[in-house]
């Protein structure tokens, strides 16, 4: 895995503090959306990615480029251009009047570019899928639906010459993308799941989970010391 690109400790202390922030904006688009029910740890993060994706919709293509881990989890640019054009054939063979180009974007604050640089950053725990082979696609398909794309152009990003792409096999990456990040959040910042978001270690938890690691560490180099002794015997 690659080192987090903020690896001072006074510069993660504050990235950690700002991820558990991210996670208070996500729970406050929920309950924006949702009038019922609570939402999962996979719920947030999936509305900051969603977050993501339209932040970086609205950031100049030139600033995108300059901002760092952004470009290589953005679906292909071809990918979008065809979907674009396959879309303006299919206006004009219905009737409908040419797509006006002419459109009005909001500027981002400095708040939301942020967000999407920690969101996007994520990005770098996404590391299964069949050897490694398939994480770009996977990310990328995935950070598609994210910005509301269709299933069949997440399809034709993941593989234009699948034909079997469905709601299953959508759900099944996204449900292992996010899996694989709520894990390196747990593991790298060490923040702890809750059965709605992420908080902190308390400083009496971190002692505990020195303890038992030390415990753990002393049963392995035991069970080891008799392993070696019941080969010299034998």
């Amino acid at each position: 895995m690659n080192k987090l690109f903020l690896d001072t400790p006074k510069e993660l202390e504050k990235r950690i503090d700002r991820l558990v922030e991210h996670f208070r904006h996500a729970e406050f688009l929920f309950f924006n959306t949702t009038k019922h029910g609570l939402p999962s740890p996979r719920d947030l993060l999936w509305l900051l990615l969603s977050d993501a994706m339209e932040t970086a919709s609205n950031v100049p293509r030139d600033d995108l480029r300059m901002v760092s881990h952004v470009g290589t989890v953005m679906p292909g640019t071809r990918d979008t251009a065809d979907l674009a054009y396959a879309r303006e054939v299919a206006r004009l063979q219905a009737g409908m009047p040419q797509y006006d180009r002419t459109s009005v974007k909001s500027v981002p604050s400095e708040q939301a570019i942020e967000r999407m640089v920690d969101v996007f950053d994520l990005m770098r725990f996404v590391v299964a899928g069949r050897a490694g082979k398939d994480v770009l696609r996977m990310k990328r398909t995935v950070m598609a639906r994210a910005a509301g794309l269709s299933l069949e152009q997440c399809g034709r990003i993941w593989d234009r010459h699948r034909i079997d792409f469905d709601r299953r096999a959508m759900h099944d990456l996204k449900q292992l993308v996010l899996g694989q990040i709520l894990k390196g959040i747990e593991k790298q910042f060490g923040l702890v799941r809750t059965s709605r978001s992420f908080r902190r270690l308390t400083v009496r938890e971190i002692e505990e989970r020195k303890k038992a690691r030390k415990r753990e560490e002393a049963r392995r180099r035991r069970e080891e010391a008799e392993d070696q002794q019941e080969q010299a015997n034998g």
